[in-house]
């Protein structure tokens, strides 16, 4: 693996995000601006990546290594849920941010960043088992996901049918539908879905730098908790997700995608949904940055005890 290689995806990252800081402190994007991108994002750019990325020609090894990896997911995910769960009780933490802890522990950034780490740590053959794992990610953190971040209290806010029918969901049951009949889109539309698509990682880092330009740049570094979950987030989870899955998982690449997927700063997906549903994006944002900042330092190293 080379170092520099995952150091330059980190650093691109912060490029987007400062760009939104900025833009945020300079006036170009005002808050009405920023919720506008996130609903954009949401509903057109996210959804059109999903299915861009489950663009590939269908085959019997395929269907079988995707569905090997569907299951290594799902158990990660089990693993999450577990662990994330007790979480804010833990921490002493009440009211609408105990969700947002929550869900910055159990979603890793599979997309903005784990698609480029795994294509620089295993080649651009493993991003369609990326793009599998990707299945029942986007099929959580738009639904268990949506119900962490709008928690309150001591329970869930009632569940309103139309979180089932989201862009996200509707996303992947298309994708998966195309992948499955080998469908691929026309020209024009697949070109236009690709780009589409595309723009979800710049947009996304520019919304976390400016919902980070709304706070006082202490507190973004003074909220203990958010050390705690990024710690857990970083070397607990691909560790733990490590230990399970190698006693009987022979396969370096089945074992070896998961668990660097695992490894992943918290989902910018966490400050884009907590905007669009009204939940602590400042935390969310938190989250992120400090995640994605300490990462240089834990991917190279989880990476090193797969490959």
């Amino acid at each position: 693996m080379d170092f520099f290689t995952v150091l330059d995806q980190i650093v691109i990252l912060f490029l987007l995000l400062v760009v939104g800081y900025w833009a945020r402190v300079s006036g170009a994007l005002d808050r009405q601006g920023i919720q506008g991108l996130t609903s954009f994002l949401v509903r057109f750019a996210l959804p059109a990546m999903i299915i861009e990325s489950l663009q590939v020609p269908f085959t019997d090894q395929l269907l079988g290594q995707g569905e090997e990896v569907l299951l290594l997911a799902l158990v990660f995910y089990l693993i999450a849920f577990v662990v994330a769960w007790p979480l804010p009780r833990l921490l002493g933490v009440t009211g609408l941010g105990s969700g947002t802890y929550q869900f910055l522990l159990a979603f890793p950034n599979v997309a903005f960043m784990g698609f480029p780490v795994i294509s620089a740590i295993f080649g651009k053959g493993a991003l369609f088992y990326a793009s599998m794992y990707m299945l029942p990610f986007n099929l959580l953190i738009f639904t268990v996901g949506i119900l962490m971040l709008k928690r309150t209290g001591g329970g869930l806010s009632d569940l309103d049918p139309k979180i089932l029918l989201n862009p996200g969901v509707t996303a992947v049951v298309i994708g998966l539908i195309f992948f499955l009949t080998s469908f691929t889109l026309p020209g024009p539309i697949g070109g236009a879905v690709t780009l589409l698509g595309d723009l979800t990682t710049p947009l996304s880092m520019i919304v976390i730098g400016g919902v980070l330009a709304e706070m006082a740049l202490k507190s973004i570094f003074s909220n203990w908790r958010i050390y705690v979950v990024s710690a857990m987030r970083l070397l607990v989870m691909p560790l733990l997700t490590w230990a399970i899955l190698r006693s009987f998982i022979t396969d370096p690449l089945m074992l070896g995608v998961p668990v660097i997927l695992a490894a992943m700063p918290s989902a910018a997906n966490a400050v884009l949904l907590a905007e669009e549903y009204k939940s602590d994006a400042e935390l969310a944002s938190q989250g992120v940055f400090i995640s994605t900042l300490f990462c240089i330092i834990t991917i190279p190293m989880i990476a090193e005890l797969v490959t």
